[in-house]
């Protein structure tokens, strides 16, 4: 069961990337460089900021594959459940301190659903093995 919590945050991983990606990424990008209000520093600041978990839920999604099918690749499991559970955290927190637009979107949602299901594969799976 612990593999299977795990094969499924790195599934759910994937269409958060996809959503993120496709879906997020021309919304947010022409938000950015069609807005006249923002300083420039700030809309190149956000801008690789995006790219940043565009990067980073790849290698988390391929982490979680790792941990599932091999027992010996856990603490792989675990640092990719530490980083999607830090994002979520923040997604929420910002979303508790922003307001009604972050809601709207999958950011206090969706990671701290892969964070869960992935750190109950990582239980389920660290007691087997003890």
């Amino acid at each position: 069961m612990g593999s299977v919590c795990l094969w499924l945050a790195a599934i759910l991983t994937i269409l958060i990337t996809l959503a993120h990606v496709f879906l997020g990424g021309p919304v947010v990008v022409d938000a950015l460089f069609s807005s006249q209000d923002l300083p420039e520093n700030a809309v190149w600041l956000a801008y690789f900021t995006w790219h940043d978990g565009t990067v980073v839920l790849p290698i988390c999604a391929i982490a979680f594959a790792l941990a599932a099918r091999n027992t010996g690749q856990l603490a792989v499991g675990i640092f990719a459940a530490t980083i999607v559970s830090g994002i979520g955290l923040l997604g929420l927190g910002t979303a508790l301190l922003g307001g009604a637009p972050l809601w709207g979107t999958p950011a206090p949602y969706a990671f701290n659903l892969i964070g869960l299901v992935a750190w109950a594969g990582i239980l389920i799976r660290s007691r087997r093995a003890s």
